[in-house]
């Protein structure tokens, strides 16, 4: 999957890296999955809608280390599938993590 990426960011002018980094939004954000594209990008990247999975999902992104078993436990109680628990917790991290990169990258400049 990665090295049609990597062909395709050569004649594109990107980066190995922002290549990859593409690959990866598309799979976790993009890709078909149980839930939809536009939702899973809220849950990477926008506040809470205030439901429970919302509230779950800003959760992940800005305390992940309070999240316990009861809290998967309320979300599957609700109603909430295993497969779309799993998918707002990779979105979440994901949204995250490029958050953070992207302040990083700023800090270092673009070379970085």
């Amino acid at each position: 999957m990665l090295r049609g990426f990597f062909s395709r960011a050569s004649r594109d002018g990107l980066s190995r890296r922002d290549a990859a980094l593409e690959a990866l939004r598309h799979a976790v954000l993009d890709a078909p999955a149980n839930s939809d594209p536009s939702i899973r990008r809220a849950w990477a990247f926008d506040e809470s809608d205030g439901s429970l999975i919302g509230d779950y999902a800003v959760a992940v992104r800005d305390s992940s280390y309070k999240i316990t078993d009861a809290v998967i436990k309320r979300l599957r109680l609700a109603g909430h599938s295993e497969d779309e628990v799993f998918e707002v917790t990779v979105a979440a991290a994901l949204g995250a993590s490029l958050t953070r990169l992207e302040a990083a990258v700023a800090l270092l400049g673009p070379e970085a």
